[in-house]
């Protein structure tokens, strides 16, 4: 019984299938490249905000044992959360542990005598205990009384916005002062 023989490639069919597949491959190369250049591409790994908990439980914990250090969460960053004032769906704060321009271990530590962060490497720079001059986070609290961290919303002032438990808007500084 015979059997029928493949395709037979000659040497210019050969040569026209390299010639497609290195062109297709430069093109490709070529798109990555653009792409990954221009603002078309948002490359996002993790999630946006941390769901840090139950706000009034953690107020309390940090009114009795002071600032609440988080490990690491989206891009490798941790952060400090702390509370000022009796309000537990109003003045809170989220920074980043490391100073401006800090490499290696140099971190914000917290100093509860005095009431303020320190800088570890550097105990010059001191920092009050709402972070100012940290890259501060978005921070509220939801309508389950729980309070996100937008981890990704760094800019130097951040303003409160979410929901209380009664279902009232919460739109305000940081610092506490909040308008419902």
């Amino acid at each position: 019984m015979p059997v029928a023989s493949g395709p037979k490639i000659t040497l210019l069919r050969a040569v026209a299938y390299s010639v497609v597949s290195i062109g297709l491959g430069v093109g490709l190369v070529f798109a990555v490249v653009s792409l990954a250049g221009s603002d078309q591409i948002e490359v996002k790994l993790g999630d946006d905000d941390f769901n840090a908990g139950d706000a009034e439980r953690l107020a309390a914990e940090i009114a009795e044992r002071g600032p609440v250090p988080w490990a690491p969460l989206s891009r490798g960053r941790s952060i400090w959360i702390n509370h000022v004032g009796g309000n537990p769906e109003q003045g809170w704060f989220a920074f980043d542990v490391q100073s401006a321009g800090a490499v290696g271990d140099c971190v914000v530590d917290w100093d509860a005598d005095r009431k303020l962060f320190f800088d570890t490497c550097d105990d010059s720079l001191v920092y009050s205990a709402t972070g100012d001059g940290l890259t501060q986070f978005g921070v509220w609290v939801n309508h389950r009384g729980d309070l996100i961290v937008d981890v990704n919303m760094n800019s130097g002032f951040h303003r409160e916005v979410g929901q209380g438990r009664g279902g009232g808007l919460i739109v305000g500084a940081n610092d506490g002062s909040g308008i419902e």
